[in-house]
């Protein structure tokens, strides 16, 4: 496809789409041999924005989404509860947090979350993670941040790659990623598989236990085609498919064990979009798209899983479009407006022969958001959005949320932002609807947050942010005296902290350092807020002692952290943890070979209690570059 002004803006929109969609192909400034992007310079918005790039993703040789994301600024990646793979953005988690794959949103629309491990890492081209006041142009629903995973789309040439990898329990994955263009047409197409036998993990007395239940198989294919009738229009069809069956291990203290298994956990997705150019300097984008998740689970009575007490059946979907315009006011001035529109429906049945209920919603909003150059060092950034959600019981509910920000940019090497934002979360389909626990009477969680940040990228590259954030109204499960459990707005809590990021690179050694303070509390129960460290590290080191060869080490550790049971009315203790990984891999013109050692010191730690991490596991794998 011919590429001119206006390809470029475009490029970068429909994988990073809304707050990003207007800034051009300079949006970040990549270091040659930086791991993780921070943000750039004079073409950022009023929040924090960390990139986390291709080589960065291949270097670190991740099955799936939680492994390529879990080393990121302000992120946390925990593991508990149905073997999911939970995200937190500066302590806020995933049911409140969107994840976009491609600009489609990525959410079990009943339960209102998601689980990292359901993303492939196959095919990735770059993760984009926005914390802090987000652009409006987003829609609802990002309290706690925006994940935009953007896939490969097709290059100048065409290519085909074999990733594959083995472990211990057979573990095993393979992968095939490939692109062509043709004309006016492009191709791009994945397909993955995973499988293993399961997991060990090391006890507190440095004994090597098998997880039970612990083994899964996944599959994933994805296609995308792109026509270009004109340098100044595009069109792109997807269609992807993830399957899956897996056990979930039962919690080894807590609560007393049950024994679950997904028999299908299957996502289907179709979305189609494009862009067209409106005159010389103004775009307008759209996408439409429908994902239908269909979720098998049989929970058994013995562990060894010979009597099945019931079988639950989950078909739900989330279907929807947004239209996006971005026009040229003035040299100075340029306006940018969203239109989105989700529906939400949810079908499940508690068990074989059983009636299926049926629960739906949809939300809509409406936003505009300008930017104003006072000079070329000084910026405003304002917008507000009408979020409105149509509930299934007929009622409705809307929040204004705005957007205000200063940029300032004294040097190319030097730039500071001030910004607020309010933000708001509509209450799931479960929390409103369910026979069980439901509460129709819920209000939106909402949170106002400030922050300030900066980026200095001169010899070194320094980005970091100070950040205030207090949440009203926000939603959990609670156990009334009944012995019945039902979701409540439970009132206030804060998280405010710093976050600051170190990259440099040193001839034959490259390295980042990433560190996150939080203090945060629920002010209503006066507890700390459940699974968060106050404090957190990360670095990646990576050295090449020769020029084909490099040795990678990827180190993540916490403080201590507690978790208040509902059930027993107990706060458990967290103890904080240590985890090093070293991957060498060295490169044979197209064909590379790896050898990965995940836990080096067979720590036994967990993030939620009752589910330890996996404890030391080796292995190898290579990746053909066949085109």
């Amino acid at each position: 496809m011919a590429s001119d002004g206006l390809y470029s803006p475009f490029f970068h929109f429909f994988r990073f789409p809304a707050c990003c969609f207007a800034f051009p192909s300079s949006f970040f400034r990549l270091s040659s041999t930086a791991r993780v992007i921070g943000k750039a310079p004079k073409d950022q918005p009023v929040s924090t924005v960390t990139k986390i790039d291709f080589t960065s993703i291949d270097q670190s040789k991740p099955k799936d989404l939680s492994e390529a994301i879990r080393y990121a600024p302000g992120v946390a990646v925990t593991f508990g509860d149905k073997d999911t793979y939970t995200l937190k953005l500066r302590g806020i988690d995933s049911k409140r947090i969107a994840l976009l794959i491609d600009g489609v949103p990525d959410y079990e629309p009943y339960y209102s979350t998601f689980d990292l491990k359901t993303v492939s890492a196959a095919g990735i081209e770059s993760l984009q993670i926005t914390k802090g006041p987000s652009s409006v142009l987003y829609g609802p629903n990002t309290l706690g941040g925006i994940v935009n995973v953007i896939t490969r789309r097709p290059g100048d040439r065409p290519y085909l790659t074999f990733n594959g990898s083995y472990g211990e329990r057979n573990t095993r994955n393979v992968s095939l990623d490939s692109g062509f263009r043709c004309n006016r047409f492009s191709f791009v197409g994945g397909a993955s598989y995973q499988d293993s036998d399961g997991l060990y993990y090391s006890d507190d007395e440095g004994g090597r236990i098998r997880r039970t239940n612990s083994d899964y198989e996944r599959r994933n294919l994805n296609a995308k085609v792109y026509y270009s009738p004109s340098s100044h229009t595009e069109i792109m069809v997807n269609a992807g498919l993830y399957t899956s069956e897996y056990g979930m291990p039962a919690p080894l203290f807590i609560q007393k064990a049950r024994y679950w298994r997904f028999k299908d956990w299957n996502r289907y997705t179709l979305n189609a979009g494009g862009y067209t150019a409106l005159g010389e300097k103004s775009v307008l984008r759209f996408r439409a798209f429908y994902v239908n998740y269909w979720n098998t689970l049989d929970q058994w009575k013995d562990a060894a899983m010979t009597i099945r007490q019931f079988e639950s059946t989950f078909d739900n979907s989330v279907y929807g479009a947004f239209g996006l315009g971005d026009f040229y006011i003035s040299p100075a001035n340029s306006l940018k407006v969203s239109l989105n529109y989700e529906k939400d429906v949810a079908r499940t049945q508690d068990d074989v022969n059983l009636p299926w209920t049926k629960y739906d919603q949809g939300t809509l909003s409406a936003a505009a958001e300008d930017h104003f150059s006072i000079s070329d060092k000084w910026k405003l950034i304002g917008g507000v959005s009408l979020d409105t959600i149509y509930k299934f019981t007929g009622g409705t509910s809307s929040k204004l949320n705005p957007l205000v920000g200063i940029k300032f940019s004294p040097k190319d090497f030097l730039d500071l932002h001030l910004s607020f934002s309010k933000k708001s979360k509509f209450p799931s389909m479960r929390s409103l609807y369910s026979s069980t626990s439901g509460n129709p009477d819920l209000l939106s969680e909402t949170g106002t947050g400030w922050e300030a940040g900066w980026t200095f990228n001169k010899g070194i590259d320094l980005s970091g942010a100070f950040f205030f954030n207090k949440y009203k109204d926000l939603i959990d499960s609670y156990r009334l005296p009944d012995g019945t459990r039902r979701y409540l707005n439970v009132g206030k809590a804060h998280i405010n902290g710093f976050e600051v990021q170190a990259q440099k690179s040193f001839g034959r050694l490259e390295a980042t350092l990433n560190y996150t303070y939080l203090d945060h509390r629920n002010e209503s129960d006066d507890r700390p807020l459940d699974t968060l460290s106050a404090h957190s590290l990360s670095f990646d080191v990576g050295v090449f002692p020769l020029n084909s060869l490099r040795l990678g080490f990827y180190g993540l550790g916490a403080s201590a952290s507690s978790w208040f049971d509902f059930n027993a009315t107990k706060l458990y203790d967290i103890p904080s943890y240590f985890n090093l990984d070293a991957i060498a891999s060295y490169d044979f013109a197209r064909f590379q070979v790896f050898l990965k050692v995940g836990n080096i010191f067979d720590a036994y730690f967990y993030t939620e209690p009752g589910f330890p991490w996996r404890g030391r596991f080796i292995e190898i794998g290579v990746k053909v570059q066949i085109l």
